[in-house]
C-alpha cells in the first residue's frame, strides 16, 4: 500500500505535506488539510492497493485503520475513490 496525493484539484497542491519523511521507524504518510465548501477542514490522506492487496480484499479481507493518539480518540473517516477523483458519496 503506498501513500499517493491526496488532493482533488490544483489549488490544494499547497496544503500538502509529508508526515514521518525520514524517520526509520515511521511510514511516511503524504497528508493534505482540504477546506470543504461547507467551510470544514478535514486532513485527507490516500493510499493506492498494489494487486496482491486488491486480490486480498476482493477475497473479503478486512481494511484496518489504527490511529496512535494520546488522549481522547479523535474521529476518522474512511472512503473509497477512484485515482484523480473525489471519494464516492456514501
Amino acid at each position: 500500500m503506498n501513500s499517493v496525493s491526496p488532493v482533488y484539484t490544483e489549488s490544494e497542491v499547497p496544503s500538502e505535506q509529508v508526515i514521518a519523511l525520514g524517520q526509520e521507524d515511521y511510514y511516511p504518510i503524504i497528508v493534505a488539510r482540504i477546506k470543504y465548501a461547507d467551510d470544514s477542514v478535514a486532513s485527507v490522506t490516500r493510499f493506492r492497493l498494489d494487486d496482491k492487496e486488491r486480490e486480498m480484499i476482493a477475497k473479503g479481507a478486512d481494511i484496518l485503520l489504527s490511529q496512535p493518539h494520546h488522549g481522547l480518540m479523535m474521529p476518522i473517516g474512511i472512503q473509497l475513490a477512484m485515482p484523480d477523483s473525489y471519494p464516492e458519496a456514501q
